[in-house]
């Protein structure tokens, strides 16, 4: 459900799976403490997340405000037409930075 790695000052987490009722207090329990170093640059690649819920959008939204208040910037990535569509429906893509490609994301956040 969640890989991550530092790519440069980025760190990079990977969601996988569904993201779903079941999904979402154990992923939030492993993501969010991950998220309050000061100034911490997030990227959440979403490729390989088949499924998103309501209930997992609440953990991307905890997610953002974890960041937001460290001081930090978050962005999300690589969407499949299935979870961007959820994205766009909730309103979600306007309040959070969503990217076409991790290389884009990481390119906006100035990393190489």
């Amino acid at each position: 459900m969640l890989e991550h790695n530092m790519m440069g000052a980025v760190l990079v987490c990977r969601l996988s799976g569904r993201l779903d009722g079941n999904a979402a207090d154990p992923l939030a329990n492993d993501l969010l403490p991950l998220l309050t170093d000061p100034g911490r640059q997030v990227l959440l690649n979403l490729e390989t997340l088949d499924y998103i819920s309501s209930i997992g959008l609440r953990v991307l939204v905890k997610a953002a405000k974890a960041v937001k208040g460290s001081g930090g910037a978050l962005k999300l990535c690589s969407a499949s037409p299935t979870v961007r569509k959820v994205l766009e429906i909730s309103g979600m893509d306007q309040l959070l930075d969503l990217r076409e490609s991790e290389s884009a994301a990481l390119a906006a956040f100035g990393a190489r």
